[in-house]
């Protein structure tokens, strides 16, 4: 019996003695986070690849509305989720980039969204949406084209919008009857704004984006009042994207006095994160016990969107992920907020890696499952021609199991490790059968080999610096061991051996060396498109990565760099 199959033998037994103990490999970090394995199941995919579509339940249904599809063209359809399969039909207008609004009776309202292809422009068009029909209704039109927009239900059972793209903004009513009016202008021109209600008849407005995507001061409009701009805000910027802004998916009611809690993350300058809550007029800090890792034990995490709710199980889910594209949600239980203590959470993962799937419209469904469902990959500069059909379910639950039913993670690792020891054994008969040939795609190097790691490293370094291949954006693992004429595996290990880096970490630190030196040689450019020359997908993505490498932002590195000069 060969090494191979000995030592397969001997993990298959171990993996066969833990089938009966529970799966729950639980990491701490030096936080004492706990972080917990999450099962996960692809659902069946849309009928139509979709994004800047709006996703919700309505009657026990997923449901997702409008969007564009393949070529960033709009689709005038919606799709609901019932008997295992998504069912296709027609809606009045597409809603690219629209909202959506749970209504008091179930229905629920969508409105607003790009006249054009290609995002571009913004529409009046608001409809209605009968979940027990599955039918589309026309709805009063809106004050103003809109697109990118917020909407929220008053005590009055008036309907609040505010928010636009590329356009002025103004806080608009409606009561459901004539078309929505205009009420007070914006103090802010927002996109995708928080609207959350209050008191009688009242409601603030307020988000960290601009109608062109900019970031904002902390201001916050108030539908009676005027604008003010809390304390709270000035230190934590509130995260608001296009799916952060469905009101239901942030409110809490304090089953014993009947308070109502909005929450939602906010992002202090040094990369902290925290929970904030609104509630009767006033914005405070949710105090987490522990504080919000913002490193696991595979490296950073950056958190994505904001918190979505589940008054079922009394928790709140925020979803993020790590350089290897592991997936994290963050669960916090936030009912003893409401007596005014610290809020536990601990944090679930996937052992598998995946494509990043939760920069995406996502939910909670009332079985607690986390779904994310179209959209594109961040990073994917070509995302709005190339959208996701995929639909992928998240269980944050610790007594998960896996969707088939039973554990089955030891026979899977079993069945792995015999494969490959099968695959090893036919790899070494034939090599005794026959002289090593030449190939441009090699093993995986033994560890005397360090000399050829070496080697690579300095031609990989060579081929950086001359060629510029960090300045492609979307630069993958792939790209440059085609490039080079060798293996993923090869180049990940060369570069882990050279550098002690990932490749991600390798290929950012060349494109933050080049965007330094671009700024210092051209100070007319923006900081948007040195973004963009030097390879990174998006300025966000540039700056997160730039203040990893220098823990300082880009601005505040050319300052203190010019004054050296």
């Amino acid at each position: 019996m060969t090494k191979a199959f000995k030592t397969s033998a001997l993990l298959l037994l171990a993996a066969l003695l833990l089938h009966g103990a529970p799966c729950r490999a639980e990491h701490k970090d030096t936080s004492q986070v706990r972080f917990i394995p999450m099962k996960w199941e692809h659902l069946p995919d849309l009928n139509i690849p979709r994004a800047g579509h709006r996703f919700f339940v309505a009657n026990g249904e997923m449901v997702v509305v409008g969007g564009h599809t393949d070529g960033f063209v709009r689709t005038a359809t919606a799709e609901y989720y019932k008997n295992g399969e998504w069912h296709l039909v027609k809606t009045i207008y597409p809603h690219d980039l629209g909202f959506s609004l749970k209504l008091g009776n179930g229905d629920y309202l969508l409105g607003g969204g790009c006249a054009d292809d290609f995002g571009i422009g913004r529409t009046f068009g608001v409809e209605r949406y009968d979940p027990l029909s599955h039918a589309f209704a026309p709805y009063p039109i809106l004050d103003t084209m809109r697109a990118i927009c917020s909407a929220a239900l008053l005590s009055s059972g008036e309907i609040l919008v505010s928010g636009n793209w590329y356009a002025a903004d103004a806080i608009a009513v409606s009561d459901g009857i004539g078309p929505f009016e205009a009420v007070k202008k914006s103090a802010q021109n927002r996109s995708s704004p928080f609207i959350f209600t209050y008191g009688k008849n009242d409601a603030v407005i307020f988000g960290s984006n601009g109608s062109r995507g900019e970031p904002l001061p902390p201001v916050v409009d108030r539908l009676h009042g005027d604008p003010f701009i809390p304390d709270l805000l000035a230190e934590w910027m509130p995260a608001t994207d296009y799916d952060s802004s469905y009101p239901e998916k942030k409110s809490v009611t304090d089953p014993e006095t009947g308070r109502l809690y909005y929450l939602f993350r906010g992002s202090r300058e040094d990369g902290a994160q925290s929970v904030i809550s609104f509630a009767d007029g006033a914005f405070s800090l949710v105090k987490t016990d522990p504080e919000i890792p913002v490193e696991g034990p595979w490296g950073a995490i950056t958190w994505y969107q904001s918190l979505y709710v589940d008054p079922v199980r009394g928790v709140a889910l925020m979803p993020g992920i790590d350089e290897h594209d592991r997936v994290y949600l963050l669960s916090l239980d936030y009912r003893p907020m409401f007596k005014g203590e610290a809020v536990p959470i601990k944090v679930f993962y996937t052992t598998h890696l995946m494509k990043k799937v939760v920069d995406r419209p996502a939910l909670i469904l009332p079985d607690g499952r986390f779904v994310a469902a179209g959209g594109y990959r961040p990073g994917d500069s070509m995302g709005n021609y190339n959208p996701l059909a995929e639909v992928v379910a998240f269980y944050p639950f610790e007594d998960a199991e896996s969707p088939a039913g039973g554990v089955w993670w030891p026979w899977a690792v079993a069945a792995v490790l015999l494969v490959a020891a099968a695959i090893l054994l036919i790899i070494r008969r034939k090599r005794k059968n026959s002289a090593p040939e030449a190939s441009g795609d090699p093993e995986m190097p033994e560890p005397a080999e360090d000399v050829r790691y070496r080697s690579l490293y300095l031609q990989l370094c060579e081929v950086m610096e001359k060629e510029e291949l960090y300045t492609r954006q979307g630069l993958s693992l792939a790209d440059v061991s085609s490039h080079m004429r060798t293996n993923t595996r090869y180049i990940s290990s060369c570069i882990s051996a050279g550098a002690g880096l990932s490749f991600v970490e390798f290929v950012n630190g060349y494109r933050i060396r080049k965007a330094q030196e671009l700024m210092l040689a051209h100070p007319e450019m923006r900081m948007n498109e040195i973004s963009d020359a030097v390879g990174f997908t998006n300025e966000s993505s540039f700056y997160r990565n730039f203040k990893i490498v220098e823990n300082c932002t880009p601005q505040q590195w050319l300052e203190r760099n010019k004054r050296q000069a």
